[in-house]
């Protein structure tokens, strides 16, 4: 076994999505099967909610347990690391799975959440094992020293042990088998292999034909029970499909609400903070104004900077010599105010990051838990619809029932059921005809019975006018015209010999 610990991360979401997708996370073809240690949810795709709430909830947990808070603050609460099996090495499912818990009882993350994911894209058998840092009891974050020397050693110990193991099944394999040591299970089984001379005694006895009548009855009888269950299960698949789009309605419903909250929280954080980004942009207009209208004067620079040192160094005061600095150079005095600007708009913007970020979560945990009850109710309707069919399918179809149909309908007390007669053959008028009716009742589905557009053969060609006669030509008129000077073109063309051209 080969473990690799890689970088730590800051967002649970990237590295879930990553070890339970492919690389282009669209589809999960390479994950052969994945499973979540103290997460609480069955879907691994949601795992990274409560890994999340855990560290984002840690002084929260160490008030409760009395723990306290001081130590550095944990930023990169995402521990990844694979245990990778060489390429001729095929343990089972089971084993990989035992492998990469006791991995986290070796790092002491027993405890912590974890998602795990056994992936098949490469030559060889490998293990992605995402554990969360803090502790989801305590909130305090796991004291991890040299975590690769213990996931080292954890490994030796586990080849070691795979191999005695390894050792012990071949040792087995090639141990003979219980009748070879056995005289008498020998002797037994050589005698079954000597040839008899009656053979008639071992000969089995043929099984006496069964009635021809009673056999084409029983075939009658399966086959009307298998037409049944195709009626009946093609009526469930229109009954489930049914069902199955009213829950798909509720969830597209359920979400679009949640949607909407946000929106909501979003647009009242935003109107909330309107007045103080307001007040905030014109304090700095004004106060650049008067930095303006000071530069030329060190007196007044020298009065600003000293009203303004804590303000100008972060809360902690300038130096003298800073001080002097600022009150020499307008140009530094511009660049520290422009500094102290951006901390106060960076101030302002992180905590209305902060309160729009614990609405949002407010409006999802509340979506969480209305969706866990959506979905428990609709697994409820589901398991009562598949039982109801169940129940239906083994009253309504039994080779009782069945048998008794068929000697009802034999006796004419029960009319046989024949299928529909075909309609006359269509004909290239009738399905022309057949074709404009569908369009014109699609059209008018689509734009109301009043409001049907233009549709081409129904509408009617504009009349033609009147041919009239020419008036007859004048006396005058019947000279035939003077033909008009042939154009130069003309002349040269009837110049030329076509006959010998060609």
């Amino acid at each position: 076994m080969i473990p690799r610990i890689h970088k730590r991360g800051t967002n649970f979401k990237t590295a879930l999505t990553y070890i339970l997708h492919d690389p282009q996370k669209e589809t999960a073809e390479r994950v052969d099967w994945a499973f979540s240690v103290n997460c609480g949810t069955a879907d691994l795709s949601e795992a990274w909610r409560p890994m999340y709430d855990t560290w984002d909830r840690r002084n929260a947990l160490k008030r409760e347990n009395g723990i306290d808070l001081r130590g550095a603050n944990n930023k990169a609460p995402v521990m990844h690391y694979t245990l990778s099996w060489e390429p001729g090495d095929k343990p089972s499912k089971q084993q990989m799975m035992d492998a990469a818990l006791k991995s986290l009882k070796a790092l002491g993350l027993d405890q912590h959440q974890a998602a795990i994911a056994a992936h098949n894209d490469k030559d060889h058998l490998h293990v992605h094992i995402v554990v969360n840092t803090v502790n989801p009891m305590t909130g305090r974050t796991a004291a991890l020293k040299f975590p690769a020397l213990a996931l080292r050693n954890f490994a030796r110990e586990h080849d070691r042990q795979r191999a005695a193991y390894q050792v012990e099944r071949d040792a087995a394999a090639r141990k003979p088998p219980p009748y070879s040591r056995n005289s008498e299970l020998r002797e037994k089984s050589m005698e079954l292999l000597r040839p008899r001379d009656i053979i008639d005694q071992i000969r089995p006895e043929k099984p006496r034909p069964e009635h021809r009548r009673r056999a084409l009855e029983r075939s009658d009888v399966i086959n009307r029970m298998k037409r049944h269950r195709a009626e009946h299960d093609h009526a469930h698949m229109v009954e489930r499909d049914a069902l199955w789009a009213v829950h798909r309605a509720e969830r597209d419903d359920l979400y679009r609400r949640s949607t909407q909250a946000c929106h909501v929280a979003l647009d009242y954080v935003r109107s909330r903070f309107k007045g103080p980004w307001r007040e905030l942009y014109e304090a700095q207009r004004i106060e650049w104004k008067h930095l303006e209208r000071i530069q030329d004067k060190p007196l007044e620079r020298a009065v600003y900077v000293l009203v303004n040192s804590e303000r100008l160094a972060n809360g902690k005061g300038l130096s003298m010599k800073r001080k002097a600095e600022l009150i020499a150079s307008p140009t530094k005095l511009f660049q520290a105010v422009e500094r102290v600007h951006a901390r106060e708009r960076a101030g302002l913007a992180q905590v209305e990051k902060i309160e729009t970020r614990e609405r949002l979560d407010r409006v999802w945990r509340t979506h969480e838990v209305s969706f866990q009850n959506l979905k428990a109710r609709q697994k409820s309707a589901r398991d009562r619809m598949r039982a109801e069919q169940h129940a239906e399918n083994d009253r309504d179809i039994s080779y009782f029932r069945v048998a008794q149909e068929l000697e009802d309908e034999r006796r004419g007390l029960i009319p046989e059921r024949r299928a529909e007669r075909a309609g006359p053959f269509e004909g290239d008028i009738q399905y022309v005809k057949r074709i404009r009716r569908e369009i014109d009742e699609h059209y008018r589905r689509q734009h109301g019975p009043d409001s049907v557009p233009f549709i081409p053969w129904k509408e009617r060609p504009a009349p033609k006018p009147e041919a009239q006669l020419p008036p007859e030509p004048s006396p005058e008129q019947e000279a035939p015209p003077e033909s008009p000077p042939a154009k130069p073109w003309s002349r040269r063309s009837q110049e030329r010999d076509f006959d010998n051209e060609m």
